[in-house]
């Protein structure tokens, strides 16, 4: 039986995730819902990575569940959990390790092809930005290959990212049980 609620807030690099995140979080807290913020990408970042003799994603999973400990020490029951989770069937099963008992909603940003080109481009500085743009192209491929079913997908090309995270908020049950009356707005399902 679940007793925590996680959104999971994932895509390309570049597609608008982190963004995204802060907007959902700052929405949930003007409505007066408790609920705790992780960018994935903080979770690990160290070097050497990968650390050798563990497996990739082991820091992260160390790392969130102290975390997570901390905050449901506290009382929280939601997480909104940020990050590219390109096979979310394998990288869901070590987030499902580092907060127990969770259910999940899991929502990937999507952007054409030449809005994500267009951000990376304006997020990034210096010499690894074609580099960059070449690893969200591939992500964003792979990802939308390997989305498992009940993946939500909501696709950021021409929206705010305040449209965006009123999107992924009314997708959220966590988030219409704690109080919120929304209507679900139109999405594309994962394959």
């Amino acid at each position: 039986m679940a007793d925590v609620d996680v959104l999971v807030i994932c895509g390309a690099a570049g597609v608008g995730k982190t963004s995204t995140a802060h907007e959902v979080s700052a929405l949930l807290g003007r409505s007066g819902i408790a609920h705790a913020t992780v960018d994935a990408d903080e979770l690990d970042r160290m070097h050497p990575w990968p650390v050798p003799g563990l497996p990739a994603f082991e820091p992260a999973r160390t790392n969130l569940a102290a975390l997570w400990s901390t905050y449901l020490g506290l009382g929280h029951t939601r997480l909104v959990l940020c990050g590219v989770f390109a096979d979310l069937r394998q990288e869901l099963a070590w987030i499902a390790d580092a907060v127990p008992r969770a259910a999940f909603t899991v929502v990937r940003l999507t952007a054409s092809p030449q809005v994500l080109a267009q951000r990376v481009r304006r997020r990034e500085i210096g010499s690894g930005t074609e580099d960059q743009l070449e690893r969200s192209t591939a992500q964003s491929e792979a990802i939308a290959a390997a989305d498992p079913g009940g993946t939500l997908v909501v696709d950021t090309t021409g929206l705010t990212v305040e449209q965006v995270a009123d999107r992924v908020v009314g997708l959220w049950p966590a988030a219409r049980t704690a109080g919120r009356s929304r209507r679900r707005p139109p999405v594309t399902p994962g394959p």
